[in-house]
């Protein structure tokens, strides 16, 4: 497939979500992809993966630590080199720290390490980006434009042994929320991927590759009629919630 879009930006690259949506989408016609991950070796890896998914796609990988906002504007003047003339047309921020946090037991500085990942450094990003993706939208009427946003089931139905990410995709969910309020009507598709279960190969729903697809259809939604979300949710997530909420009752 010849190159029929331009710049991808992946904020938290992984063998997950983030590297397979990248592949997707240069696999249908993204001509340049940025990962960024604070795992150096791991983005070669997954720079390598993009790069399979098109000849002659350019995959550039650039280290990133979400938790300190300083380095999240070095790296984003990198980006701004690494782009050159190529127009940013969507951007998918996956970043967020995956572990537990018993409530009342958890290092309020290490609720504030999260908060700078997930919420601050997507607040950093979205400043830098949309004015970019509002330019491009405007100057290119029949294109769709997207910043995108992994989430999950915990935005709205928190654990305690979980509180800190939590309380990460509350803020996140808020803020996309706001932002598709203030751009869908300038052409940019903010919106959100609601991940309800584990991101494993043997997931029915919530493969990799399924959310990759999603994320595309999602990026694709029509200028005004942008979905705010799209929800997925695998079997074995709803079996868990049940067991869960028996095991409270007990």
């Amino acid at each position: 497939m010849s190159s029929q879009h331009n710049a991808l930006v992946v904020f938290g690259s992984g063998p997950g979500i983030g590297r397979n949506v990248a592949a997707l989408f240069a696999e249908r016609g993204f001509s340049k992809v940025i990962l960024l991950s604070r795992d150096a070796t791991r983005l070669k890896e997954d720079a390598n993966f993009v790069r399979s998914a098109r000849a002659g796609v350019s995959v550039t990988p650039v280290t990133i630590d979400l938790a300190d906002t300083e380095n999240v504007r070095k790296a984003l003047k990198s980006i701004d080199t690494e782009l050159g003339e190529t127009p940013l047309e969507a951007v998918l921020f996956n970043a967020a720290r995956v572990g537990q946090s018993q409530i009342l037991e958890f290092p309020a500085e290490s609720v504030e390490v999260d908060l700078r990942i997930s919420v601050v450094s997507l607040y950093i990003v979205a400043q830098w980006a949309l004015p970019k993706l509002a330019s491009f939208a405007s100057s290119n009427p029949s294109s769709t434009p997207s910043f995108l946003v992994t989430s999950g089931g915990l935005y709205k139905n928190p654990y305690p042994s979980f509180f800190s990410l939590a309380s990460c995709k509350a803020a996140q969910y808020n803020l996309t929320n706001s932002l598709h309020k203030e751009f869908e009507p300038k052409g940019v598709h903010c919106a959100l991927i609601v991940v309800q279960g584990i991101v494993a190969d043997e997931s029915k729903v919530t493969n990799a590759r399924n959310i990759a697809e999603e994320a595309w259809k999602l990026r694709g939604d029509p200028r005004g009629e942008g979905r705010l979300d799209v929800v997925m949710t695998d079997p074995d997530y709803v079996r868990r919630m049940k067991d869960r909420e028996e095991a409270s009752k007990s």
